[in-house]
């Protein structure tokens, strides 16, 4: 089968910065400890907030890169749904209530100028119309859930509409294994999706490097902001390592492993920021700083191994390379967990956790370039 290729357009770029500012607000909704710690409230809050703002993003991704040829309407819908996206990275906040109303009303006006998008296929009829049936169906009922939450956010149901956001995230992430149909994949151009993951990846680590900039502080010279940077660019390499070299994106596949694992990617990195920013906050608890950083780092390894599906031929992920992974990641997890008071040490734990996934990736390319 012939491998579909598609160059990522400029305004695909231009509609990413958006959530260059989505993903930058996010972190407001658990920032700021309360008696040390995330309440579980916020942090529910953040991942349902995560997830739905990824599933808008991956949306509009899937149609351009399954049908997307920037025709006039194309261009229209999109400019519609980037100005709800706006909108929609602007009601971000830790008070629910506050931003429940608009965040819902902008969510249905996204996903409706995409459907809208996958209607004109349908009838257009140009190529094979599957997928895009498939998906109105995935897109009405996630409409009708956010139509319903944002009628319930006018009278004042707070906790009926995380409920239906919750629903519609689910739906979203699960009703696409239900509901397969019969469509040609060849429609799907993997190439592209791959460079897309990793676009909305590498804004996420911006949002990290922003994040960690804090730390450096002209008036005075110290080990600790040389540290932060180490750990952040070696997660970096890890992922590049993992995800752009070892992975063969040149294939036809449906990429739904691809597509999920990056929603944990994007929510572990950012994590990664929120115990950076912990760190230098006196009320955070540091010990609850420590099981973060662990989690978070914990939750990004198995999220990037879960792509190893999609490793070149000849290369697979082994139970040695796994045992290795979690060798470094609990000694460096250990370390950070023992030594949460003492900054160096947890900074030290923290590198070697993310310096050891990194040397045992690196070593299984340089293998495969020297297999080649």
């Amino acid at each position: 089968m012939k491998i579909k290729e598609k160059k990522v357009e400029l305004i695909e770029l231009f509609y990413d910065l958006i959530y260059v500012y989505a993903i930058s607000r996010l972190t407001l909704l658990i920032e700021e400890p309360e008696d040390g710690i995330i309440p579980l409230s916020g942090f529910a809050q953040y991942i349902v907030v995560c997830f739905v703002i990824l599933q808008a993003w991956l949306y509009l991704t899937n149609y351009v890169n399954r049908y997307g040829k920037w025709k006039w309407y194309e261009y229209g819908l999109t400019a519609v749904n980037m100005t709800a996206a706006v909108y929609m990275a602007n009601t971000i906040s830790s008070e629910w209530s506050e931003m429940s109303l608009t965040f819902n009303l902008a969510m249905l006006v996204m996903l409706l100028c995409v459907g809208g998008m996958y209607l004109i296929q349908t009838i257009l009829k140009q190529q094979d119309t599957g997928a895009a049936k498939n998906s109105l169906v995935i897109l009405s009922v996630d409409c009708a859930l956010y139509l319903t939450a944002f009628l319930a956010s006018l009278c004042h149901l707070e906790q009926a509409v995380i409920w239906l956001d919750v629903a519609a995230v689910l739906v979203g992430a699960f009703l696409p294994f239900i509901i397969r149909g019969k469509f040609d994949i060849s429609i799907i151009s993997f190439p592209h999706l791959a460079e897309r993951f990793e676009l909305i990846t590498i804004i996420t680590f911006g949002e990290g490097v922003v994040g960690m900039t804090d730390f450096f502080d002209v008036r005075s010279f110290s080990l600790r902001p040389i540290l932060v940077f180490a750990v952040i660019l070696t997660l970096f390499g890890c992922y590049v390592t993992q995800i752009h070299y070892l992975c063969n994106h040149h294939r036809t596949n449906r990429a739904l492993r691809l597509m999920f694992s990056h929603y944990f990617v994007v929510i572990a990195v950012n994590l990664v920021t929120i115990a950076f920013k912990f760190l230098d906050n006196p009320e955070a608890d540091r010990f609850f700083t420590a099981i973060l950083m662990t989690a978070a780092l914990v939750l990004f390894f198995i999220s990037i191994f879960a792509d190893s599906i999609y490793y070149h031929d000849g290369l697979s992920f082994r139970i040695k390379d796994a045992g290795i992974s979690a060798a470094f990641t609990a000694a460096g997890g250990a370390a950070m967990i023992i030594g949460c008071n003492n900054v160096f040490i947890f900074l030290t734990g923290t590198l070697t956790t993310v310096s050891g996934n990194f040397l045992m990736l690196i070593l299984k390319y340089r293998n495969e370039v020297k297999k080649s």
